[in-house]
């Protein structure tokens, strides 16, 4: 086809999703798989090349860390046996990538990033250390790690970046996030030219994926009524444009930071998958220790269709969240009952917190090494 004709007709257009599909079924491509069950079941398997996902929460709530463990799962090859064919380009427009890969010790060593900065580590932990860090060094992975402009990340993309990786199975680009994009024009502009050019390489290059991060407006602070609390597409910064590019857009949220004591409201029977994350009504959630991951938006299925509601426990919460639903607690007379269970002398257990000193991202409770085995999704 003449490169500068814009038209194809339909026999091309036809033979080439035909050609996929087949490259598909024959296993000679493969979605990359997120090691999220609920996310990998609403894509039709994990991640397609020309597609865009978006992750959006308020600050601190642990999008950038989200982002990074299923990248993390993409390119690791015993999750995605096709990993060494892929790439990954990290434009890190937020934090230094320094600090991400002390992160990734913190979580690695079971070490708090102070103490991995400040105390003198023993010859074993320094060889922890050492080969934690070797394991980051990889030939697939590149960093741009301070914002730039549109132009600058295009230019990359178009003369070197794409041209150099055109024969891998698929190169992923993660932008950490869309608001510190830079540019001539103001923030609406500069991100609005982003989403355009994410557009045109999805659309140009066909073996690029983009994983997008973005904040959620304030607005969601501040729904005192349960029936508001769940997010919304529209929460989403500049949700119209990046809402047009993404197949799927995931929201955060930590309910217990805007002081709910139980979250959302909706008739018994809905979300049978979360039975024990449920308040006694079993009309809302509980809030202890709970991070919610919602998709908001998904292109290839209906929302009713998929588990659109997902739930992760910080770690120190486990015991108020048994496999079975209930929290068991001695009573006076001796017995122990289970909590919510219907007898008259059933209390409500209240669990200490976790200490204050453990950093969110070493509160997550991560996937399984093992995909198909991923915490919080077993049937309860």
């Amino acid at each position: 086809m003449s490169e500068d004709r814009i038209w194809r007709s339909s026999k091309e257009i036809i033979m080439d999703a035909y050609e996929r599909i087949r490259k598909y079924q024959s296993g000679e491509l493969l979605p990359a798989r997120t090691g999220y069950a609920y996310l990998d079941k609403a894509l039709l398997g994990g991640f397609y090349p020309q597609h865009a996902v978006a992750i959006g929460a308020r600050p601190g709530v642990g999008k950038s860390y989200l982002a990074q463990k299923i990248m993390s799962n993409v390119m690791n090859v015993n999750i995605n046996p096709q990993a060494d064919d892929y790439v990954w380009l990290r434009c890190e427009f937020e934090m230094n990538p320094e600090d991400l890969m002390l992160r990734s010790l913190s979580k690695k060593m079971g070490k708090d990033i102070q103490d991995i900065l400040l105390n003198e580590m023993s010859d074993e932990e320094i060889k922890e250390m050492q080969k934690c860090l070797k394991e980051e060094n990889s030939s697939r992975i590149t960093y741009i790690p301070k914002p730039s402009t549109v132009d600058e990340l295009q230019n990359f993309l178009w003369n070197s970046y794409m041209p150099a990786n055109k024969d891998k199975k698929m190169v992923f680009v993660s932008i950490d996030h869309t608001a510190l994009i830079q540019g001539t024009g103001d923030a609406k502009r500069n991100i609005d030219s982003l989403i355009t050019m994410c557009n045109i390489a999805k659309r140009t290059f066909p073996n690029i994926f983009f994983l997008i991060i973005s904040q959620l407006n304030r607005d969601i602070e501040g729904r005192r009524d349960p029936k508001d609390h769940m997010p919304k597409q529209s929460d989403f910064y500049q949700s119209d444009t990046l809402g047009q590019l993404c197949t799927a857009m995931v929201a955060l949220n930590i309910p217990k930071r805007y002081g709910y004591s139980s979250y959302m409201q909706f008739p018994q029977g809905w979300y049978p998958n979360l039975e024990r994350f449920k308040s006694e009504s079993r009309r809302s959630f509980r809030v202890d220790g709970l991070i919610f991951h919602h998709i908001v938006k998904v292109r290839q299925r209906s929302l009713e269709e998929i588990e659109a509601i997902h739930v992760d426990i910080m770690k120190g919460y486990e015991r108020y969240y048994p496999d079975g639903g209930v929290v068991r607690q001695e009573r006076p007379g001796g017995s122990d009952a289970p909590v919510g269970s219907g007898k008259p002398d059933t209390t409500v257990v209240t669990l200490p917190p976790p200490p204050p000193s453990i950093p969110l991202e070493q509160q997550y409770i991560p996937p399984s090494d093992d995909f198909n085995v991923v915490h919080d999704e077993t049937p309860y």
